[in-house]
């Protein structure tokens, strides 16, 4: 007998684990990381739409979704697709106070790194983002090359690469991952005491989930980003050129003018942020723009 039986999207829709599951007795269904379900999260997989299967095949069987990052627009469109209208909704605190927001202008963005490296996380575990696999491996062997252990991760990377660099990152203290956005889901290390954006993310839900991944231990973590005008010219090009319709990429357009706000704002960094998701907030006392703030 199984307590509990978990399946990615792509392997539950497979006719043979359909078949697996009708033979059993199912007690329920839950949905992680629901907001992939959405057209508006920040990480739509379509394979989640497929989901639909779980109430055509088995309507008596209760099921939940779960998610960290879900703006209200992104929960109506996980009620739509999942077929759970009339479900309560329990929507929990999106601040994380033990996290202190930091963005700063990008000069030289590795230089940058690891000056917050050294003075202030030396030792410690963390993960730093960035946009392309080319860039991950040379900031990768730049922090080696300075004394650090860093690794890889990335989509390009052979399966079982990837697999003994996260299993290193999850058993070894101090370990820097450097990673693109194909790293970090499912990832529950408590001690990740930083989480470095090298390049802009390309949504606010991206950014919060991945920030997210700092300090789950409850102690104080760093939650720092670069940010430049190229980011701005790359990920525009970046939309320009994607699949999709007009409506797709007004969508992405979107994400990315809410991402800039975030970016440019003078006021609290975290309030903004909470606002973002429907929640209010006064100033918080530990972003940059509360420690010290811009000069007008």
């Amino acid at each position: 007998m199984l307590d509990l039986l978990y399946l990615a999207p792509e392997t539950l829709r497979g006719e043979a684990t359909l078949r697996l599951l009708a033979r059993g007795r199912i007690g329920l269904f839950v949905v992680d990381e629901a907001h992939c379900v959405s057209q508006w999260g920040h990480d739509f997989r379509p394979d989640y739409l497929g989901l639909s299967v779980l109430h055509e095949r088995w309507p008596a069987v209760p099921r939940i979704a779960v998610t960290a990052t879900a703006t209200e627009q992104t929960r109506a469109e996980i009620v739509a697709r999942l077929s759970l209208s009339g479900a309560r909704q329990f929507v929990a605190s999106f601040d994380r106070p033990n996290i202190q927001y930091r963005i700063e202008p990008k000069n030289e963005p590795r230089r940058q790194l690891l000056r917050l490296l050294r003075t202030e996380h030396a030792g410690q575990a963390g993960i730093v983002y960035c946009l392309s696999r080319a860039s991950v491996e040379k900031t990768a062997d730049f922090l080696c090359s300075e004394g650090l252990t860093a690794l890889p991760y990335h989509a390009g990377l052979d399966p079982q690469t990837r697999s003994v660099n996260q299993s290193r990152f999850l058993r070894e203290d101090g370990l820097i991952m450097v990673a693109t956005i194909a790293f970090g889901m499912g990832i529950d290390k408590p001690d990740v005491r930083f989480v470095a954006h090298l390049d802009l993310p390309k949504s606010v839900e991206g950014y919060y989930q991945e920030t997210g991944r700092a300090g789950r231990d409850g102690g104080p973590s760093t939650a720092w980003l670069a940010y430049g005008l190229q980011d701005v010219v790359l990920q525009r090009r970046l939309i320009d050129g994607s699949e999709g319709d007009l409506a797709h990429r007004r969508r992405l357009a979107a994400h990315l003018d809410a991402m800039l706000a975030l970016c440019e704002t003078v006021d609290c960094r975290r309030s903004q942020l909470l606002n973002y998701f429907g929640e209010a907030s006064g100033p918080c006392g530990n972003c940059d723009t509360c420690l010290a703030p811009p000069q007008s």
